[in-house]
């Protein structure tokens, strides 16, 4: 089993062509074009993924077949070939597309080189109008979690060192005092807008910004807590008033639920802005980044 914080080495594309099925998966988990560029390459490991939220069709915690999957460092889906999505989801790797570094063996450049074969075998979309890749697959890709093994995995998040003490009692106590609030008071951000503003700031990549106050970004949200359909979510609320680099701009993205893209205005992704899950019990490792409407945010020259 490899472990956390080891490097490791990414496969051939021949080596790993052995292990994918007719539509280029592996325990129904697609091996994506956007990977291809790793092969050969070597990377620490950032974490087991003992489970993972699922947003098909609703939002749920899981495993996934065989639990053998991991992280290595933060590499995200370019979406070059998923006609240019920009949400940057992390890229899942099972343990068979991996190896331990050994210095003895060289590879060729024929293994090395992508063959037409493989590329061939990795699907980019199921119709027309619906994509095909790790997302839009995990609901095949995983199995749900009872509360009882959401229970276990906190001590496989802890023992395979994806976790750290505090970072554990985080992911324990946050849900549970915040389910509690709920009992007493409704304490989700909500505006009182029916149709609600937008602002074209034609944000750019490497542009710092200030994310605006609370009490302005509540004026821009409808009574669900959305801004033109975008939920301003409650872990976002710590983040008001500080600053960041807009990472890239989100025109476009695959959604989970559907597989199907949708264009998106006026919105940008923050550099290092990504949920934490302290209000999912025991927590997720995916680190999927925060949309940002731009009448949330003021350029900071």
């Amino acid at each position: 089993m490899l472990k956390v914080n080891t490097k490791i080495r990414v496969k051939s594309p021949k080596e790993i062509f052995k292990t994918l099925d007719e539509n280029g998966c592996l325990d129904n988990l697609p091996f994506m074009q956007e990977m291809l560029q790793y092969c050969g390459k070597e990377f620490i490991i950032s974490g087991k993924v003992e489970k993972t939220c699922v947003d098909n069709p609703t939002m749920y915690m899981a495993e996934f077949i065989n639990n053998n999957v991991f992280f290595l460092s933060d590499l995200r889906c370019s979406g070059e070939f998923h006609d240019g999505c920009q949400r940057a989801c992390r890229i899942f790797w099972k343990e068979d597309w991996l190896e331990e570094l050994n210095y003895n063996l060289k590879e060729t450049s024929d293994e090395l080189n992508t063959s037409d074969e493989l590329t061939r075998k990795l699907k980019v979309k199921k119709t027309d109008e619906v994509y095909f890749c790790q997302s839009t697959e995990l609901r095949n890709a995983t199995k749900p979690l009872s509360m009882k093994e959401k229970i276990q995995k906190l001590f496989c998040d802890y023992k395979n060192r994806n976790y750290n003490l505090i970072h554990l009692i985080k992911v324990v106590v946050f849900p549970l005092l915040r389910k509690f609030q709920k009992k007493i008071k409704d304490t989700e951000p909500k505006g009182h807008l029916t149709s609600t503003p937008t602002e074209v700031l034609n944000l750019q990549p490497g542009e710092t910004v200030e994310i605006k106050s609370f009490d302005e970004i509540k004026k821009t949200l409808d009574v669900s807590g959305r801004n033109k359909g975008l939920l301003f979510d409650s872990d976002m609320i710590q983040l008001c008033g500080k600053r960041f680099k807009v990472r890239n701009r989100l025109d476009k993205m695959i959604l989970e639920r559907n597989g199907k893209m949708i264009e998106v205005n006026n919105t940008v992704i923050l550099e290092g802005v990504t949920c934490q899950c302290f209000f999912a019990f025991g927590g997720c490792p995916r680190r999927e980044f925060q949309f940002w409407r731009e009448v949330w945010l003021k350029r900071v020259e």
